[in-house]
């Protein structure tokens, strides 16, 4: 699977943490979504490379929790947050986004 970012009207972000307003909302993230989101960045990026930037700032899981599974769950979260959205790409057909 392959998202990107959608478009924000502002972002901040504070040791570790940020803040983006999206629409009308403002969403506060973890440090571990931040760094989901600057993983991406501007960019169409695959769910593994996600999970190898987040294996290099937070380190495996120490309670053996798959990573690549546990990224694209967290993912996926972020694409109902209405953070991300899934390239048009992997769309199964009859799909949208």
């Amino acid at each position: 699977m392959r998202v990107r970012r959608v478009p924000f009207l502002d972002e901040y972000a504070e040791g570790g943490e940020s803040a983006v307003l999206v629409g009308d909302r403002v969403l506060v993230l973890s440090e571990l979504a931040t760094t989901i989101l600057a993983a991406i960045g501007d960019e169409t990026v695959s769910v593994d490379v996600v999970a190898a930037v987040l294996e290099e700032a937070f380190g495996a899981p120490p309670d053996g929790t798959d990573l690549p599974g546990a990224t694209a769950a967290a993912v996926q979260e972020l694409v109902a947050q209405g953070l991300l959205e899934i390239a048009a790409s992997d769309l199964e057909p009859g799909t949208a986004q």
